[in-house]
């Protein structure tokens, strides 16, 4: 019950869901076992060295190092392509207990040049392990899995480096120094038997299959042509080689002085111990303490930069520091590096490794991680033999180096930050496309609106058939394939029909039929004729009489002059007639009358077709048409929908048609609407801004206005959640709770939708579309986006919206939340 209790308290504690206890605590305890190992043969490296060849020699021991590892490298790749996972870490765990119990009894014979090859060994078994154990991390975790529990997983290695350290500068003075590595055997038994324990997820196992199917052929050049091709692995590797150097040049530093301070092998395997276990003691405490809230506050780009800043301030500091304080600074500097790099360096460097394609990303991880890391070595090594050994530079001198180093560490933390987001937007596809925008594309309305209107007519009015074919060769449309499709000689009817609208007294002003015109030459002359003064009277006279009449026999005839009245010139007063027909009873009139209007752009019908945006016969034409008339009727617009006395239907349309004309003046105006809180009115102004946005990303929208509104919309999620919790605990009204999801749904969509108008855009709504999809990799990637691309206070107001976490807890985020922006105002 108590182990029950402990496990529930961590779960809580580390933020652990139920189905991933079992692989995560078997992960923690394998790092443990694994890194308590490392610091009991890490002393014992050291201090053998020191006491055999010397510092001086260190420099060729990185070198040594640097030149061996490629061979391990191509094999441990070979090797992680042509066996099963656990298979080969099983195997790799077997072959260095062996190699433990033979360096013991080679130590305990005092074979000569032994201590290097320990040293060799050493740094092997440490880059080998310590990848493997990542390597089981990437299989099993996404994204924003491991960045939640990749904290709780580093605590498990900083509490076995503790425990080795420990075990190290007790033990050292009493056993002596070679008689530690006996201990690592069955400590590495014990990691024999988790790894087999470990289960990878389906999902984990699908990719594995997958990337062991398409690296069957893979070999050492196959692995550095994955990153080399890559521009997010290549500033991976840029850092890991930058930040080793700077690590291999403190180190080399901390062991001059130790070797200077301290000269029994026991005494200084005993200083070691408590060196690393204050280290590891002061880093667990920093990782616990900072790692998590440093990358859940302050994002990816912080956490790299703090180690180098750290470390600037170090190499800086030797220069004033008196000799005999020296002791103290490499103990300071040296603490400083490897606290951050097991903490906080460790836990983001493998973050970045997590969104890389599963087919490139273990070959080229272990490529990094172990043939980078030597290579740093060996260039760290060289840069050593060319100052210390030939140029005989102090270790404030070196200092000056290693400053160099860190600036170039700090450059390539700033860029890979951005290619970090880069690549995790690449995990994410658009799931829909914007539907105007596509209808826009592949569909020509306008035409398609214009084809059916010729075909509706040709059994109606023979006038307003040719007047509509005449309008599809004006707008040339017309085509081979139309005139199959319409049937018709076009041509020689228009003319005809044309004739019997435009003949004067019985005389037609066209020519027989026999003489068939081309569109272009009949454009011309329709508008020449419509132009005479003589066709403007007796047009005059039509129309008065047709719509004096008003018979309901009429209606083809108010029709016809509807239509036509938009062929003519928009200076002709005859025009002004058209006021009439946009009261007409008849919608078919009305329909004609308001497309001529758009042809017309008089300022004057305006106010006789906002109003038919209330009548489903009449929207979408009249919308269309008060789109054509564009900026010139902003304020018009502008004065409907701020007054209440309009009816609310017509309102609503006008944020849409707004959005459509798109002049300077309408995102201000929007956003002035938006500021009033009219409820009826906010789904509309919040989708018309964020279409806007979608068609010209350069828009701006007063920031202020916009996440006032947003942080009003999180405070009423905030409250329905609370409120579906509360149905769902009473049976009798659970049902209620449907109703209130979906509004919930409603309120999310315009919280994104505002949020992609102040941040960036096109990642705002990829994140939100793959979170609609309910999948739990989406989920994760579209978080881990969100992370790096909104503030702090952004993203811990919205991601209890969006988490997938127990109901429970996502109440108590949210009404913690709720207190917050209550009393802070909001984001």
């Amino acid at each position: 019950m108590g182990i029950k209790n402990h496990s529930k308290m961590i779960a809580h504690l580390f933020d652990l869901r139920p189905e991933e206890m079992r692989p995560t605590f078997l992960l923690f305890f394998y790092f443990f076992l694994i890194t308590f190992s490392a610091y009991i043969i890490k002393p014992v490296k050291i201090s053998l060295f020191l006491k055999g060849p010397g510092p001086e020699k260190l420099p060729y021991a990185y070198l040594l190092t640097a030149l061996l590892i490629g061979f391990v490298v191509s094999l441990n790749s070979r090797l992680l392509q042509v066996m099963k996972r656990q298979v080969y870490i099983s195997l790799s765990i077997i072959f260095f207990i062996s190699n433990l119990v033979l360096f013991w009894i080679f130590f305990k014979k005092q074979v000569p040049g032994l201590s290097i090859i320990y040293w060799f060994w050493s740094d092997i078994f440490t880059a080998t392990s310590v990848t493997q154990f990542w390597i089981l991390v990437n299989d099993i975790y996404h994204p924003r899995q491991a960045k939640r529990l990749v904290g709780f997983l580093v605590s498990g290695g900083l509490l076995g480096g503790i425990g080795g350290a420990l075990v190290a500068s007790f033990l050292a003075g009493g056993i002596g120094t070679e008689n530690l590595l006996l201990i690592c055997p069955f400590l590495l038994g014990l990691c024999l038997l988790i790894v087999n324990r470990v289960r990878i997820i389906p999902s984990a196992e699908r990719n594995t299959a997958r990337e062991e199917q398409s690296t069957k052929k893979v070999k050492l050049r196959t692995s550095f042509q994955a990153f080399r091709r890559n521009r997010h692995l290549l500033l991976l590797a840029g850092i890991v080689l930058a930040s080793i150097v700077v690590t291999t040049l403190v180190d080399f530093q901390f062991n001059v002085v130790v070797n200077t301070t301290y000269e029994g092998t026991d005494i200084r395997t005993a200083f070691l111990g408590r060196f690393f276990l204050a280290l590891l003691v002061f880093s667990y405490l920093l990782h616990i303490f900072l790692t998590n809230r440093i990358l859940k506050n302050f994002g990816i780009r912080t956490a790299l930069l703090i180690a180098p800043v750290v470390l600037l301030v170090g190499s800086i500091a030797v220069l004033f520091i008196p000799a005999a304080f020296v002791i103290y600074w490499a103990c300071s500097i040296k603490g400083a590096d490897k606290s951050l790099a097991h903490s906080l360096n460790q836990s983001v460097r493998e973050i970045l490794y997590i969104p890389v394609a599963p087919e490139v990303k273990y070959t080229a991880k272990v490529f990094i991680d172990m043939f980078i890391n030597k290579i740093a070595k060996g260039l760290a090594a060289l840069v050593l033999l060319l100052f210390f050994t030939i140029f005989h530079f102090s270790l404030k001198e070196i200092s000056l180096i290693t400053v160099f180093f860190i600036l170039v560490w700090m450059l390539l933390n700033i860029l890979i930050t951005k290619e970090y987001v880069n690549i995790v937007k690449t995990n994410l596809k658009i799931k829909w496309q914007n539907a105007d925008k596509f209808i826009r594309e592949k569909i020509d309305i306008d035409m398609t609106k214009l084809v059916f209107e010729t075909l509706q007519s040709k059994n109606r009015s023979s006038v307003l058939y040719a007047m509509n074919l005449f309008d599809l060769i004006k707008k040339d449309k017309w085509s081979p394939e139309l005139e199959e499709v319409i049937s018709c000689k076009s041509d020689e009817i228009m003319a005809d029909s044309m004739s019997s609208l435009l003949d004067l007294d019985g005389e037609s002003l066209f020519p027989s039929t026999d003489e068939v015109l081309e569109g272009g030459e009949l454009g011309r002359q329709v508008e020449e004729i419509m132009s005479l003064d003589i066709y403007q009277e007796v047009m005059q006279k039509h129309v008065d009489k047709i719509l004096q009449e008003k018979r309901a026999d009429s209606e083809t005839a108010r029709m016809e002059i509807a239509k036509a009245l938009g062929l003519m010139d928009a200076g002709s007063s005859l025009t002004l007639r058209l006021k009439e027909l946009l009261k007409d009873r008849s919608s078919d009139v009305v329909t004609y009358a308001i497309e001529s209007a758009a042809r017309l752009k008089n300022r004057e019908f305006v106010p006789l077709i906002i109003p038919r945006l209330n009548d489903n016969a009449l929207y979408w034409t009249a919308r269309y048409t008060l789109i054509e008339y564009g900026a010139g009727i902003v304020g018009i617009l502008s004065d409907y929908l701020a007054d209440d006395q309009v009816p609310l239907e017509v309102r609503k349309s006008i944020p849409g048609i707004l959005e459509k004309i798109g002049s300077v003046k309408v995102p201000r105006l929007l956003a002035r609407e938006l500021k009033k809180n009219v409820p009826d009115l906010e789904s509309s102004l919040i989708e018309a801004m964020y279409k806007l946005k979608s068609e010209k990303p350069d828009v701006i929208f007063p920031e202020g206005t916009v996440k006032d509104k947003i942080i009003d919309l999180m405070k009423k999620s905030y409250s329905i959640i609370c409120e579906i919790h509360n149905l769902i605990s009473d049976e009798k009204k659970a049902f209620l709770a449907k109703e209130l999801e979906n509004n919930l749904a409603r309120k999310l969509k315009h919280i994104f939708e505002l949020l992609s108008l102040v941040y960036a855009h096109e990642e705002v709504i990829r994140a939100y579309q793959n979170i609609c999809t309910g999948q739990k990799k989406s989920i994760d990637y579209s978080l881990e986006l969100l992370d790096n691309i909104l503030p702090k206070v952004v993203k811990e107001a919205l991601f209890p919206l969006v988490e997938e976490i127990p109901l429970e807890e996502k109440v108590k985020r949210c009404r913690r939340m709720q207190k917050i922006l209550d009393k802070s105002g909001g984001p």
